[in-house]
Parts: C-alpha cells; structure tokens; sequence
C-alpha cells in the first residue's frame, strides 16, 4: 500500500458546523423582527426546500446564472414560508437577507480537535485540501475561522463545478494535490459524498461520524473522534 501524500477533508459538520443548528439560528434571526418559527418546524422545511433548490439549480445555481447569494435568498425565503410564515410579509426579503449575510460572516463553529488534526497533518508534511460540497464563500469562511492557512488548496462544488459524490470533483482535488487516487486520503461525514464516492475513484476514505451506532456495519474505516484521522495517514 502506497504512503498518504494527500489528505483532503470535507467541511461542514467535519471540520465545522452551524452554531446551535439551522432552526436556531434562523429562528434566533427571525424572532428579532418579531417572527416566532419552531426551530424543529424549520429544520424539516429547510430539508425540503435544500433538496427541492438542489433538483432545480444544482451547484448553488451556477450553471443556471445565478449567484450562489440569488440561490441562497430563494431557499431560505422557502423554509421560512415552509415553516409558517406568510409569503406576503413585507420583512420576509429583510430576514431572508439577515440570514444570508449572518452565514457568510458569522454562524460558524469549529468542530472539536479539528484544529489539532490541521496542525498534526502539516507536522507530518502532508498535503491538506478541502473538498467541500460548499458555495463560492469557502475560503473566505475558512479564512474568517483562522482555518485557511492549514489548507494547501480549497476545492468547493461551487468552484469545481461539481458536486460530490460525482467523480469529477475528486479528480479536480486530486490534481491539485498532485497526488494520485492511491495516495490520498479522504474523511468526511457523509456516507455517500464522502466515503463511497471517493473509493469509487480509488482514494481511501474514512467516515467521520460522532456515535459508533450511526456507523453503517458495512463501513470498514470509521472515527469518533477527529484526532483519529492519524491512524490512518
């Protein structure tokens, strides 16, 4: 088996994650312009408005001509109306837009050791990317979590002009890692985008998921715990 030069790792809610939740926050957003929403009757809506936004403009609408902010905009105008509140209230466009600048600039906490996996990885001189199924705001996310310097190169959906699992973007990492499939690595939470897509391509792939009892009992490479990244490299 060929050494790991390449470790790329997914984002959101791998080495990241929304503070408190989508319901709280927007819910949080919309209760300071007098809006009451259940968090858990928004976390439902904006599950059915991401997959209704994602048939229809895939990419965050980047192969349609819109802005990753137009996209944005119309989603979480549909998970508020989604989760009560009327299409027709003159402050849906004012909150609708409180949470799409609050996500570019705020609304973001770091998943625990990721830090020291980032700082671990670059001790042993490995390559390290981020292959994330994330708009054209990734690196300046990164940036504002003091995560950017860690990253040799950042790869989004967005960017890459394709969505994991599809094997285009892993390719797309893989040369800008200058790696091959056989020497890298790829962890992420994601069962499909980040573990059976990657060994589709031939990279290795390690799923990062918090309880043991959620792992599938057909997944051979598995963490709890981020730190955990090192047995494998």
């Amino acid at each position: 088996m060929q050494p790991v030069k390449l470790v790329t790792l997914d984002v959101t809610n791998t080495v990241i994650r929304v503070v408190g939740g989508v319901g709280y926050q927007y819910s949080i957003l919309a209760k300071a312009q007098g809006i009451e929403l259940e968090p858990e009757v928004i976390n439902q809506a904006f599950r059915h408005a991401w997959k209704e936004q994602n048939k229809l403009y895939p990419i965050f609408g980047r192969r349609d001509g819109l802005t990753s902010r137009q996209w944005w905009d119309s989603l979480v105008k549909k998970t508020l109306t989604g989760s009560g509140m009327d299409p027709r209230d003159p402050d849906l466009g004012s909150i609708s837009l409180q949470i799409c600048t609050y996500f570019e600039t705020e609304g973001w906490m770091l998943i625990p050791q990721s830090v020291c996996v980032l700082q671990a990885l670059k001790a042993r001189n490995l390559t390290v990317g981020a292959v994330s199924n994330f708009d054209d705001t990734l690196e300046s996310v990164l940036k504002r979590m003091s995560l950017l310097p860690y990253f040799d190169f950042v790869l989004s959906a967005w960017k890459a002009g394709y969505a994991k699992p599809d094997p285009e973007i892993y390719h797309q990492a893989l040369d800008m890692g200058k790696a091959t499939a056989s020497e890298t690595l790829h962890v992420g939470d994601d069962l499909l985008n980040d573990y059976l897509g990657p060994r589709k391509v031939g990279i290795k792939s390690v799923l990062y998921c918090k309880d043991p009892s959620d792992v599938p009992t057909d997944v051979e490479c598995s963490i709890t715990n981020l730190i955990d990244i090192m047995k494998y490299v």
